[in-house]
Formats: structure tokens, sequence, C-alpha cells
């Protein structure tokens, strides 16, 4: 082989294209050379495969001289690689260039480079390399192997092994065939396609996505598609890697073939006239078998039950009692009922179509000793038929609803008159509303007048966790209410000012047995206005002792304190003004003659809010001009 970077050969002269002349002629040039000049026309040592054809008589065996331009002989020794050309498979086939032969083979493997030269140079890197050039592509599971993995000596096969050049198959990438059973061993044994792919995929052996049963002679239906494949396709032997039977080994003429026949062969052991592979216990409608000409019809939930449920030991021909529906059932009432008429059967109160609800309605009940009325009538029965263990009572107690209810109030209606009995407040047709009437309330000791009847029960009555008070000790006002007025008196008597028609209404009391009678202008005043509310916090406190009882008290002084005697001398309660001033009595100037008919402002002059009374002028030209 020439090197990668060796030049094109020349074309030789006419003298010697003969071939033998020019390999005679060599052979005295190399002789009569020296040694030196020997070496200077080898371009170097081979490596290591090809170095029993090192050496100058030996180049004809790699090259052909006298062709015109450089010609190499690799397919001529390499006949593996050369078949591969010719059948247009595997890498080199991909990557040999039309009509170069052997001369392309210098591109990829370059000699003459010494014997530690590797002669394969790969054109990209082994990580990178696209297996799909070399004819398969890798993928799912095999994309993940290395590639010693497969390119191993096991795996070559014979045409190719009996060519192959390389004495360790173990390091040459030939030799594959890219069907599957070239690798894998065929667990088939021959009885399926020797093509894999053709049911299995490369991501995985089991659940193979291209096999459909319903292409075979047996499609799987109903409960049979559920069916792991060694249910039915078992290993011909029990031996250690039994083949697993595939094709005629199985039968499935009879469904007797697989399943045992719990008939005793009753009907040709073929199932299919009775059963379907949805369900065992479904029984098709037209398996020519009708329940109906019997003496037993099926009806309602007997039609869905199985056969074997009445006919035990599955013998259809064995008689089965079926008078009384005690005959197959248990009594679930445990005989409670069976000094009835009708002895206690189950078709009394139930039917075929459900065992619940049962059809014993509330005219049924009607006719006992305690009629359903109101409420009780839309109860279910296992609210008072409460079961006990495997038994639910039917004779319950009744004579006071306390049998059956909780007493919501605590015995506080256990002592007379009412001795624990709802029905004096209450009705079967609900619980609220009561009928505890205000007539009802005004026979207790506490009667409700005024504005107490507007209260609601609840109102009194606060339920006070899951309880509710109703005998409240309330005597007194301020046992529920608080009074606004503080410590007005050590025992506070509210109707001595109030009414119970209304808070507000407080003409009961008398202020003349106070020390401050009302009078006048004083009786029309209402009481917050002297008696002012104060808050502190939330509470709202009205004071009624301490209210100031002098004018000041209440009034502003609007003399600034020119008075030192109050407004009495000239005020009355009746009106503001001044009709009791005396002004000979309360001044040292007497009003004679015309000043009794001037108007007081004419001399007493306003400033600001406040009338001068005192330092008015006294001499005549003080006043006048």
């Amino acid at each position: 082989m020439l090197p990668v970077d060796c030049p094109k050969v020349g074309r030789t002269p006419a003298s010697t294209r003969n071939p033998l002349a020019a390999l005679l002629l060599s052979i005295l040039l190399f002789i009569a050379l020296a040694p030196e000049m020997l070496a200077q026309m080898s371009p170097g040592p081979l490596s290591k495969p090809h170095q029993d054809l090192d050496g100058p008589l030996q180049c004809a065996k790699c090259h052909v001289f006298g062709a015109g331009s450089a010609q190499l002989r690799c397919l001529d020794c390499h006949q593996e690689i050369a078949h591969r050309l010719a059948e247009k498979r595997g890498y080199h086939a991909a990557q040999v260039k039309a009509g170069q032969g052997s001369n392309d083979c210098a591109r990829c493997h370059a000699e003459h480079n010494g014997l530690k030269h590797h002669l394969v140079r790969w054109p990209v890197a082994k990580d990178k390399f696209d297996h799909a050039q070399a004819g398969w592509k890798l993928e799912g599971k095999h994309a993940q192997l290395k590639c010693a993995e497969c390119h191993t000596a096991r795996y070559v096969d014979a045409p190719d092994r009996a060519v192959l050049k390389r004495h360790d198959l173990n390091t040459t990438f030939a030799g594959l065939d890219p069907s599957c059973t070239s690798c894998h061993r065929d667990v088939h044994a021959g009885q399926l396609s020797a093509r894999c792919t053709d049911c299995h995929s490369q991501d995985t052996w089991k659940n193979p996505p291209g096999f459909s049963h319903d292409r075979t002679h047996y499609p799987l239906t109903g409960l049979h598609a559920r069916l792991a494949c060694d249910k039915c396709h078992r290993p011909a032997a029990a031996v250690v890697d039994s083949p697993v039977q595939y094709k005629s080994q199985v039968l499935f003429n009879y469904c007797a073939s697989c399943h045992k026949d719990p008939h005793g062969n009753a009907f040709s052991g073929d199932c299919r006239g009775c059963h379907t592979t949805g369900a065992w216990k479904q029984i098709l409608p037209s398996n020519g078998f009708d329940h109906g000409r019997t003496d037993y019809p099926l009806l309602g939930k007997h039609a869905a039950a199985a056969c074997k449920d009445c006919h035990q030991g599955e013998n259809f021909k064995a008689h089965v009692p079926f008078a009384r529906c005690l005959d197959c059932h248990q009594d679930q009432h445990g005989g409670q009922l069976a000094r009835r008429e009708d002895g206690g059967d189950c078709k009394a109160c139930h039917d075929e179509g459900a065992w619940k609800p049962a059809h014993f309605t509330a005219e049924d009940h009607a006719k006992t000793t305690y009629p359903l009325l109101g409420k009780h009538a839309a109860v279910a029965c296992a609210k008072c038929h409460l079961p006990k263990g495997k038994d639910t009572p039917y004779r319950v107690a009744f004579a006071a609803c306390t049998a059956c209810h909780q007493d919501a109030h605590k015995g506080q209606f256990a002592a007379k008159p009412h001795n624990n009995r709802c029905e004096d407040c209450h009705e079967v047709g609900g619980w609220k509303p009561e009928t505890f009437t205000l007539a009802s309330h005004n026979r207790t000791s506490f009667a409700l007048k005024g504005a107490h009847v507007a209260v609601a029960c609840s109102g009194c009555h606060i339920p006070r966790g899951g309880d509710t008070p109703f005998h409240p000790a309330a005597a007194r006002c301020e046992d529920c209410h608080r009074s606004p007025h503080g410590t007005l008196a050590k025992q506070p008597l509210c109707d001595t000012c109030h009414f119970v028609v209304s808070w507000k209404e407080r003409s009961r009391f008398d202020h003349t047995q106070t020390d401050f009678a009302l009078l006048g202008r004083h009786a029309a005043v209402d009481c917050l206005a002297c008696h002012k509310p104060t808050v502190e916090k939330t509470t709202r406190t009205i004071v009624f002792r301490g209210a100031a009882k002098d004018c000041a008290g209440c009034h502003a002084d609007v003399h600034a304190g020119q008075f030192a005697g109050g407004c009495a001398p000239c005020h009355t309660t009746l009106t503001w003004r001044p009709t009791e001033s005396d002004h000979s009595r309360h001044s040292t100037f007497k009003l004679d003659g015309a000043h009794e008919r001037v108007p007081c402002q004419m001399c007493h002059n306003r400033r600001g809010r406040s009338v001068i009374y005192k330092g008015t002028p006294r001499e005549c030209k003080q006043c006048h001009l």
C-alpha cells in the first residue's frame, strides 16, 4: 500500500512498459546500487500485519507497475472486503468511492509507517460513529451496548470466518449478520418466523408490540385476553430449556381441552352453550335452557344467582325445595315474626327484586300497636329497629318518647306536671316549633307581660354549652338586665320608675319625692338632660345620685359672676326673663319717673355674650348730653 501522503507515480517510459523487463531491470539496479541508495527508494517499513511483505523484491504483491498511474492491489488479498463491496453491504460498501477499488483503501489505511503503526484511521471518533453507515442502525437496547459485546469471535458467521485474514476474530468489525438469530437463540425453536422483529421490538423482549393474537386461529376474548401467555403456552416437556409450544400442540377445539368440566360431561364438554369468555358465572340467555319452564321461574335477584347457589354439588336433576323462602334463606329476624298469620315468611315484607327496601309500608305499620305519624313516617326502619349483633329487634318499647329519644333537657321536666312527657310541648310533626304557648308560659311562676311577650325564647333561655336552662332564677329585673344606674340603691327596683311595656316610659317616677322638685320648665326637660350618661370602655352608666341642684350646676352664668346671689332673685323656672327683678332692691340706683319706662338694654350694654350690670353710669351727664 502507498502511504497517505505518497505522491502518485508518474507515467513509465515506453522502453520499460514490459512488466518482465521492468522487473529484471529493477533487480539489477538494486544489486548494483549501494545499500544507501536502496534505502532512499523505499517509503518506509511496513506495519506489523504486513511485515511478511516487506523487502525490495515484494513490492509487486501490493503495487501494480506499468499501469500508467499508481495502482494498489489491496482487494486481491482482502477478499472478504471485496465480497462485501460486490454485494454492496457493510461499512466499506458505504465508504469506498465508486470505481476507485483498492486505490481508495489508502484514504483510511496508511502503510510504510513502521511496525507500530495502526493501519485503521477512523474518519470520525469511535464514540461518534454512525452505525447506520455499516448497514444496521443501532436502536433500543442495542444502542446501549458496547462495541465488543457484539463484535466478538462467537458471532462471526461461517462464510466470513473462512475468508477473514485476522487470526484473532475478536479484533475485527466484519463478519456479523444483522439477523436476530445470528446473535440470539431462537427460544421458539423454529415454530414462528425467524424475523424476531415481526413481533418484538429492540426496546424490550416481553409483551411484543407487533404480535396480535387476533391474527391467529384462536383470538383471545373476555377473560382469556387477561391471561399470561405461559398459562396456555407451556414447555413441551419438564426439562431445562425445553421450548415453549406455540403452534398445533395447544388445543382449543373445546373448553374442556383446557378447563375441567364441573358438570361431569353433561353438556358434551362444550361450555359455550351456556357460558362466555367474559365471565363464568354469567349464563347466556340463549343457552337453550329456560328456567321459566320449571316449577320455579327465576325472578328479580334470583335471576342473577349462580346455579350452584341453589343446585348444591351442581347436580341439576336433584330436587331443590322452594315452597317457602325459609327453605333456602335463613330467618334474619330470629323467629320474632313467626306468630304472624303468614308464619313469618319473607315474602310478606320482601320480594325477589331486592331484600331492601322492604315493602312493609307506613299503612302496614298503622295496623300495629304503634302507627307511624308525622316525622316518624319518614324514619328508616333501622333507626328504631337497631341491629344488636346479628339480630334486629322488631318489638321495641314506645310508651314514652325517651324510650327512643334522648332527653334534650337533661331532666329539667322530669318532675310534675310534665314528668318528661315530650308531647306536652312537642309533636310528631316536628321538634320545632314547640307547642308551648304564651298561655302555657303564663301558667308558670313567671308570666310574660308587656315587652317580655315579644322576646324570643332564646333571649332568656340561653344555651350554655350543650344545655339550655328552662328554669332560670329570674325573680327580679337585675337577674336578667344590667342596671345602667350603677349603685343607685342597695336593692334597685326597676318597677319604681319603669314599666314592662316600655323601658323608656318613666311616668311612674314622682320627682317631688326627691330633694329637687321639677317645677316650671324643668318638668318638661328629659331626664338625660340633667342625668347625663357616662361611658367607660363599653359600659354606659346613667347617674342619678349627686346630680346638681343649683342653677350653676346645669346652666352657664351669662352674667360672668356679676351677681353672687344666684339666678333666683331675678329669674323663675317658668321663664328666663327677669320678671322678678326689683331694681330698687338690687341696686343703689332707683328707677323713678321716665327711667321706669326705659328698656334695660338702653343702660345695660352687651359686651360679648354678657350684659354689663355692674359699673353702669349713675350720673345724668354720663348718659345724657
